[in-house]
Formats: C-alpha cells, structure tokens, sequence
C-alpha cells in the first residue's frame, strides 16, 4: 500500500529537519499506519520529491536525503516513489539527474533498510540508460490518464530520446509506444520500466481496453500498482486485477520483458493490430 503526495505536515520539525506527518491526517503518525499496514502481510511505500517541493506544493527532499532516508526507515517504510518536480535546475543531462537521484539511493543504502527505491522523474534525462545503477524501477513517461488511445495535448511527446515535455494525460497506446523500444534495459538485476500505475476501473475504458491495460503492463513487466478506488470496484475490475494466470507472466523468474514484433496498421496509418512476444521461464 503506497500513500502519494500530500501526506507531509506543513512543515519539517525545526529542531532536526526531519520529515513530519499532517497531524490531522495522521494523527497517530506514519509509524504507526506502517505497522498496521504490515501486521496484515502487506508492505508500505511512502512519497516524497527530489526537488525543493513535491508536486503537491509540501515539502521536498533536495538536501535532506539522509534524514528523509533515515526517518522512512524508522517508519519502517519498504517502497519510495521518488518524484521530480521543482528540482532546481538539476536535470537537463543525464548526469545531473542521475546524481540528484543517487543521492538519495544512497541514503536509502546507508539505512541497512530494504526499501524499494522507484525513480519517478517521468523519463526525463533518459533513466533507462542509468537508473539500474541506483534504483529499482524508473518511470519513463509522463503520468497515464485513463484513457486507453490518443494522443493528447498535454502528453505531446512523440519521441522520448528528444522529449522536454514530458506532461500527464498519456494515454495507454502512448506509453506503449514508448515502452516498445526499451524492452532490453529491464530484468533481472538491472531493473525494471515503469509504466505508471494502472487506471483499470476508473471508468473511461471498456472492459476490453481494461484487460489489455492490464495484460499489456504485466507482459513487459512493469510494476502493478493498482490506482482504483478498492472499496467501490466493479467485479468486472476484481476479475481482471486478480487474474492469476496474468499476473503470474508479470512475476515470471526468467523476468524478461515481451517485445513488440509486428505491427500492421490500417489505410488511416492507425496502428490497430499488435504482436508482442516474450519467453517465460521453462518449469
């Protein structure tokens, strides 16, 4: 369970620096949420930014790493998903990204705590060529919306090595389309791309479009990060999110990413039917 943006207090204690949490609403604190959380078997990830300020206006971790680090660790955190806005002018070169985000990897290293570090800098500055030196997984794209085709006025990028604008409202077939090149950066010990969490059940798809989101991001193994509303889900949506056989391609130990081997397209140069193919381990 991943709590996003805007869990953060107004501000950081003034006597250490450290991070705080909104008392309001977390009035029992971060550590406490984080145990409750495990003490059902499941894991707990946490948010912050590698800038001044997170992309909800609270509080960054640009020069605070080691107490940021320090602090998730005794919260008992196991995942951080590591954002990019408001980065003082350091990206622009894969250089200054990959040392504003290594800082904190290794902050995290330094903790003795195995904490899920998942870059999110939209694929900006190229992670795929030197997360897998510091992080486990790496965003390449701007954020999804719901939506399943299109090209849309707030994801104009079309292609990723030469993009500045990485934005949000990208739609599925859009970030397949950038994900179908990179398939050979990802695996087992290097990482993993990120594709952003999955939009299946928020009710702008059809049931079809729905299982080939879902079936799309596990065959090229990008995390499943579940962003529907849980508690109000159609059983449509449950039956597709705990489809164990398609989960099982995403888990599968040889971990190898499907690649897209053919595309045919259609006399409106819509491409309309795709082959995507990846081995799975022998058992």
């Amino acid at each position: 369970i991943i709590i996003d943006d805007c869990w953060h207090a107004p501000s950081r204690d003034n006597a250490t620096g450290a991070p705080l949490a909104d008392p309001v609403k977390f009035p029992s604190g971060i550590k406490h949420l984080s145990d409750a959380i495990q003490s059902l078997g499941l894991k707990f990830g946490i948010y912050s930014d590698a800038g001044t300020n997170t992309c909800g206006g609270r509080f960054g971790s640009l020069g605070y790493e080691g107490i940021d680090a320090k602090t998730y660790a005794e919260w008992g955190v196991d995942y951080l998903k590591y954002d990019n806005c408001f980065n003082a002018g350091q990206s622009g070169s894969q250089e200054l990204s990959y040392a504003r985000y290594a800082s904190m990897a290794e902050a995290l290293q330094s903790t003795n705590r195995s904490i899920h570090y998942a870059i999110c800098n939209w694929g900006e500055d190229q992670p795929w060529e030197w997360a897998h030196d510091i992080a486990n997984t790496w965003r390449i794209s701007g954020d999804i919306y719901d939506s399943f085709t299109g090209l849309h006025r707030y994801c104009p990028c079309t292609d990723l090595k030469n993009c500045t604008n990485f934005g949000h409202h990208c739609s599925v077939t859009r970030i397949l389309d950038w994900a179908a090149p990179l398939a050979d950066y990802a695996g087992p010990y290097k990482g993993w791309n990120d594709l952003d969490m999955l939009e299946v059940g928020n009710g702008n798809m059809t049931y079809d479009e729905y299982v080939s989101h879902f079936s799309l991001w596990a065959l090229l193994k990008s995390p499943l990060i579940l962003g529907n509303d849980l508690t109000q889900m159609s059983l449509d949506t449950f039956s597709i999110i705990t489809n164990k056989e398609i989960i099982a391609v995403n888990q599968d130990a040889l971990g190898v990413p499907a690649k897209r081997v053919i595309t045919l397209e259609n006399g409106g140069h819509e491409r309309t039917i795709q082959v995507w193919l990846g081995p799975l381990v022998e058992e």
